[in-house]
């Protein structure tokens, strides 16, 4: 596992000196966090895995494109694509202010914001809703970088901005939250549901409540993509969608 480790790291500089070197061309360079199953992630032999990067590779292959992923901490990725040193990040969601610097595809999957706890350690907090818990004192672990909704942005950061814990990747997230270092974890269901298996976290809780719920969409760098390429992906993105699933 750590040799597979090394060659990822290895292979994230080398891409990252390609990219930064104004490689052009059929290649497209994703910005990925390794640990976002299900949709993203690092498997067991090194290699690239997840629902979403599937889908995103698919779809450029139809399109005659190569995807190759580069690893980055969660807060570098939206100012990397902004300035043209990756191409596409997944599972965005569209705000004014990305789309001034970046291009999005039509949605392809709802993204569901709620917030996990552990039970044995707060077994009333089934009918809670987060502000609750950060009206008690509560310590939430959080990606900052992430949309988690207006409300969340706007009133819960400039509310309670002590008591939100940003630590870089899920899984440290929510070792945090196994360790009892912060009562709560903010994150999408699938994600936070994937590391806790991972991490055999036997008594984790999700919350009834959700925090935010919204299509989310491919990101692509305006210094890197045009409209036209956004007319013939998303043409090509719906080929592959499935027409059952919905996104409202």
């Amino acid at each position: 596992m750590i040799a597979n480790r090394l060659r990822y790291i290895l292979s994230t500089i080398w891409l990252l000196l390609a990219v930064a070197g104004g490689a052009q061309g059929e290649t497209l360079y994703l910005a990925m966090s390794e640990d976002w199953k299900p949709y993203v992630y690092v498997d067991a032999t090194g290699n690239v895995a997840g629902e979403d990067y599937a889908l995103l590779q698919r779809t450029l292959s139809s399109l005659g494109h190569e995807l190759l992923a580069v690893g980055l901490p969660e807060q570098r990725m939206g100012r990397d694509i902004s300035r043209g040193h990756v191409d596409v990040t997944l599972g965005a969601v569209s705000t004014p202010q990305r789309r001034e610097q970046n291009l999005f595809s039509i949605p392809y999957r709802l993204e569901t914001i709620v917030f996990a706890y552990l039970g044995s350690e707060h077994p009333d907090w089934h009918e809670q809703d987060l502000e609750q818990i950060l009206q008690q004192g509560g310590l939430v672990a959080v990606n900052n970088s992430g949309w988690f909704g207006e409300w969340f942005w706007y009133h819960v950061r400039e509310t309670y901005p002590s008591q939100l814990v940003h630590a870089e990747g899920t899984l440290r997230r929510m070792q945090l939250l196994k360790l009892g270092r912060v009562s709560a974890v903010v994150g999408d269901i699938n994600v936070i549901q994937a590391a806790g298996q991972e991490l055999e976290v036997t008594d984790l809780h999700i919350s009834d409540a959700i925090i935010n719920q919204t299509p989310v969409h491919f990101m692509f760098s305006r210094q890197r993509v045009d409209a036209d390429f956004m007319q013939r992906f998303n043409t090509a993105l719906k080929h592959q969608l499935d027409e059952n699933v919905k996104l409202q």
